[in-house]
């Protein structure tokens, strides 16, 4: 089992991302240790990937799709190969998943030398995107009074005698305030950053991700974590700690962007071979693949998947909190201002975090600064500063 492995009972979020500068929204001044990532992409470097289409759209008639955290723009002199029922980019929706090779462009974009479009389970190699079986999962459920949680998202009486090992996880038993202002916001958030084509997937479907969010009552963490079946919790000191809306979206994004990127938990080196993956890409410093045999190669085969895996999970973040509408610069100002566990009185003394930095890295690569105004802030109560 790789290490990664063991993030699917509990995300606690670290990503890196990539370079091109631009500045922070007003208000919101960069610290000066924050530096463009040295393993950054560049223009011209040659960028891979196999992910799910979050979204379509188009740039001067030439198809632009979301995903792996790029838009990657699919033009006439673009090598494309369509598998099961795709024959043609029209038939291409959210949804379908891309292994694409290409460079960026100077405005950001990623222009696709070669775009392979696989429809979920047209394969035997890619039927496992998504969950392995069907399970019916909770539903959301309104937090009427205060309650605890288990790690599939069922709500119990907090005077229920429970079992730790009936929590279903490390996520389990959690407890759940009744909050309902809190509640409402947390959801609503989160279900604003969730892909429209996921919300529109029928019950049945094993793409499906029946995304759920709920604030709860952990001192202990400062950050979303993602538990079963597309359940997220929030602790509500996190969300207390945060300055406006973009920052929060910014924290659920990342477990939306780490549910999404599951789906490729099934994939192996054998299975991405077998669907003409290139292994290569995928295990970007393994060049040219080897066979390694040994608990050490498997460590070392399970690092190269983590780091690619989490800056992956990064850039997805990035690109579901603006597609929803959220500003994006706020990312790396929401790590930045977690990371400590008590704030200082002066917080642009305090330093960029590894992930911070890295999406900081990619908002200059390939993000504008818009002129949207300033965030939507919290209510006084959720923007509070003190010490956590």
């Amino acid at each position: 089992m790789l290490p990664w492995a063991l993030l699917c009972a509990l995300f606690v979020i670290s990503s890196p991302l990539e370079p091109r500068a631009q500045e922070p929204k007003s208000g919101n001044t960069l610290p000066a240790q924050a530096e463009p990532d040295a393993g950054a992409s560049r223009l011209g470097q040659k960028l891979t990937g196999l992910a799910a289409i979050l979204n379509v759209s188009s740039i001067e008639g030439d198809p632009l799709f979301h995903a792996d955290g790029y838009r990657i723009r699919v033009q006439p002199g673009t090598v494309t190969v369509f598998s099961g029922s795709l024959k043609e980019l029209a038939d291409v929706l959210p949804g379908t998943w891309i292994h694409f090779e290409g460079v960026r462009d100077n405005t950001g974009t990623l222009i696709a030398r070669k775009a392979e479009f696989f429809p979920p389970g047209s394969r035997s190699s890619f039927s496992a995107m998504g969950p392995r079986t069907v399970k019916r999962s909770p539903d959301y459920q309104h937090v009427t009074r205060d309650g605890i949680i288990d790690a599939d998202g069922n709500l119990f009486n907090p005077r229920s005698k429970v079992r730790l090992s009936e929590a279903g996880g490390p996520c389990g038993w959690h407890r759940v305030p009744a909050d309902p202002l809190l509640q409402e916001r947390v959801e609503r958030i989160g279900l604003r950053l969730v892909p429209v084509y996921q919300r529109q997937l029928p019950p049945e479907s094993s793409s499906r991700i029946p995304f759920r969010f709920y604030a709860v009552a952990d001192d202990k963490l400062r950050s979303a974590f993602a538990c079963n079946a597309g359940l997220i919790l929030v602790p509500k000191n996190v969300v207390h700690r945060l300055q406006n809306e973009d920052q929060l979206a910014a924290v659920l994004a990342d477990a939306v962007a780490f549910n999404l990127q599951k789906q490729l938990v099934t994939f192996t080196p054998i299975g991405l071979v077998s669907g003409r993956v290139d292994v290569s890409d995928y295990f970007p410093l393994i060049t040219p693949p080897v066979f390694i045999a040994g608990t050490v190669a498997e460590e070392v085969v399970a690092h190269e998947i983590d780091l690619k895996l989490e800056r992956e999970c990064a850039r997805m973040a990035l690109q579901l909190i603006a597609d929803a509408g959220f500003d994006p610069w706020q990312a790396p100002e929401a790590w930045r201002l977690l990371e400590p566990k008590d704030l200082p009185r002066d917080i642009q003394s305090i330093k960029y975090t590894r992930e911070g930095e890295y999406q900081l890295s990619i908002l200059k690569a390939q993000y504008s600064k818009g002129n949207s105004g300033p965030p939507a802030e919290l209510p006084a109560t959720a923007a509070s500063n003190s010490a956590q």
